[in-house]
């Protein structure tokens, strides 16, 4: 397995942020439902949410549109994905129900204890201080509060890895900055072990960790769930 390579830092370049965003809404619909469904498994209809390392912002605002009494802020360092996160919201019509601005993972802009929900899809991999941002989720979310982390993990099989390089390469790979992006990103992941160390020592509660090939997603367990009286769990 290889040592962590930490991945560049936030898009700036125009030409490139606008393809990430066209392959984003050109592909990402079959991701956004497996998000939906998990967000959806957990009650959440309505309240207060936020998508960290939000991008063009595919995953709030397609969970905006099917679950209409929930309001979305998206936050990203990179202003370039900002700007055309407000873009695409306003071509899908909820601009009026959903914000996006610049902010990062180690300083959520909302309130203590005031999110029904925590949203964050391939970001863990970009931050050199995960344990940092998770306690500002468990600043941020309500007791009852639900969350949906996803990202890769460095130790996923070399053979899944393989498959997805390829796939990644088939969907995305046309652009000559974006051709390493897979590999990038899953080299600059972390580990399971690792994933489940910074949990451990974070103050976010209720939480599951398991695998799904290259994935790994880690999300909030019900408060009446047999094995909420446990801090977390880890499922293989």
């Amino acid at each position: 397995m290889k040592e962590r390579i930490p991945e560049s830092g936030i898009i700036e370049d125009q030409e490139l942020a606008e393809y990430y965003n066209l392959m984003a809404k050109r592909y990402m619909g079959i991701p956004c439902q497996r998000v939906l469904k998990r967000v959806s498994a957990k009650g959440v209809e309505k309240g207060r949410a936020i998508d960290i390392g939000t991008g063009p912002g595919v995953f709030p605002i397609f969970i905006s549109k099917a679950l209409p009494e929930i309001r979305f802020k998206g936050i990203d360092l990179s202003p370039v994905m900002i700007e055309l996160a407000k873009r695409n919201a306003i071509e899908a019509g909820i601009n009026n129900r959903i914000e996006f601005e610049v902010g990062s993972a180690y300083s959520f802009p909302v309130e203590d204890h005031s999110l029904d929900l925590v949203l964050c899809i391939n970001t863990i991999h970009h931050l050199n201080r995960p344990v940092d941002f998770l306690n500002e989720a468990a600043r941020s979310l309500k007791e009852e509060g639900a969350f949906v982390i996803v990202d890769f993990h460095r130790d996923a099989s070399f053979v899944f890895i393989g498959i997805f390089n390829l796939l990644w390469k088939a969907f995305f790979g046309k652009h000559p900055k974006a051709r390493r992006g897979f590999l990038e990103s899953v080299y600059s992941s972390y580990t399971i072990e690792e994933c489940r160390d910074f949990l451990e020592r974070s103050r976010l509660k209720r939480w599951k960790l398991y695998t799904r090939t290259v994935e790994m997603w880690i999300e909030s367990l019900k408060p009446n769930h047999p094995l909420s009286q446990f801090k977390g769990t880890l499922f293989w």
